[in-house]
């Protein structure tokens, strides 16, 4: 055992010992490094669109190709259906710029809910004043 040596590592498809690692897509589901024939592989796999997975939200089995990645944001993992996306993205459009009680729309100055008055998104002044005076 030397200065520098290091434990084998194996690939997580076809288990062969690694001469040169390949970092997988998070999209691919792997976890572990792959050998550079399984990296071909699943790269023609994902790119030729023969893997078929079920949104997230839905769960409705498409071609990956004709999933969408949805917003960093939104904090998920997986893929959405453009049906998903969309209803997806005009809820987070809408409580990003609107206020979540009365709905009127925010301007530049938004204020951000306490954690303690459980409500999600941004308020207004006036809503703001009003929980702020109704939980303290």
């Amino acid at each position: 055992m030397g200065l520098f040596s290091r434990k084998p590592v194996f690939c997580a498809v076809c288990n062969k010992e690694l001469k040169h690692k390949h970092k997988p897509k998070k999209e691919w589901n792997i976890n572990g490094r792959l050998c550079g024939d399984c990296h071909v592989d699943k790269m023609q796999e994902f790119y030729e669109a023969k893997v078929r997975q079920p949104c997230v939200n839905c769960g409705i089995i498409k071609k990956i190709s004709d999933l969408w990645e949805p917003r960093w944001q939104w904090d998920m993992e997986g893929l959405l259906c453009k049906e998903c996306f969309d209803k997806k993205e005009e809820e987070f459009v809408r409580r990003k710029n609107f206020c979540s009680l009365c709905g009127t729309k925010l301007g530049f100055v938004r204020y951000n809910t306490k954690s303690r008055w459980k409500v999600e998104g941004q308020l207004c002044k006036n809503c703001w004043d009003s929980e702020k005076a109704k939980h303290g």
